[in-house]
């Protein structure tokens, strides 16, 4: 299972990317654990030289999925925040 560590988290949270699964387990929004533990290691690793073109796609496939998955999360802060403005 992947650690965050503090700074990660901190920018995963800001960006709404971060949550929680079934079990409790962190993971970026919109995939599994497996799916988080291979992103993050690629990401944490991208200048190594050890990535293969099919971690590449992957990676791309991968990142597609989390992002829509996360807008899909701004769109309803958003929209919640549109029908319940907040009182002054």
């Amino acid at each position: 299972m992947i650690e965050f560590s503090d700074s990660e988290r901190k920018r995963h949270a800001e960006m709404r990317s971060l949550t929680t699964d079934e079990h409790g387990r962190e993971v970026l929004v919109g995939l599994t654990v497996e799916e988080t533990e291979f992103y993050v290691t690629y990401l944490r690793t991208r200048h190594s030289g050890k990535r293969t073109l099919s971690d590449r796609d992957r990676y791309l496939e991968l990142r597609q999925k989390h992002e829509k998955a996360r807008l899909q999360v701004l769109l309803a802060e958003n929209q919640l925040r549109i029908e319940n403005p907040p009182r002054q």
